[in-house]
């Protein structure tokens, strides 16, 4: 992964940021739909609270069930209040998380030639590690493990075509 970072700069970059973003574009999308839905209904519960009012008002409904239905609503337009309150949270931090590709390719940099890992270079490197059952494929175990770099998140670098031999 570091060699690829280093030797690959500029393709590097270029491929995390677009992966990154196009994740973050997504997840923004999604958020502002819900928000909107959210919103919209906090409205509508707004109006359904003032008919039943008025209802009320005008003795088309009695007290207790005006009392039922009001406090069943207002319950939902203060669940929805929250929601909408962790929804605007998780939209900014979207649009203010900037990916940080200079970070990584600064530790990239910092640790050219890695000739053994140890804790400190891990803990710099590495958000997470999932590491997955074994399986037997052919006659032979394998264990496969997935990597969540810090400041970049999962990022596999493409593999290099094996060169041809002219003749």
């Amino acid at each position: 992964m570091t060699s690829f970072a280093r030797e690959h700069e500029d393709e590097f970059v270029e491929m995390v940021t677009k992966k990154k973003r196009t994740e973050v574009d997504r997840s923004l999308r999604d958020g502002k739909r819900e928000l909107e839905q959210a919103q919209t209904r906090i409205r509508k519960l707004d109006e359904i609270i003032q008919h039943l009012y008025e209802d009320n008002l005008e003795g088309k409904i009695s007290d207790e069930r005006f009392m039922k239905l009001s406090e069943n609503y207002e319950n939902e337009q203060k669940t929805l209040e929250s929601h909408v309150a962790e929804l605007k949270s998780l939209i900014a931090s979207e649009q203010e998380a900037n990916i940080n590709v200079d970070r990584f390719l600064g530790l990239v940099r910092k640790y050219t030639d890695i000739k053994e890992l140890n804790a400190e270079i891990i803990r710099e490197f590495v958000d997470r590690i999932y590491v997955h059952q074994t399986e037997r494929i052919n006659g032979r175990k394998i264990q496969r493990i997935r990597i969540v770099w810090n400041c970049i998140g999962e990022f596999t670098p493409p593999v290099p075509e094996p060169e041809k031999e002219t003749a």
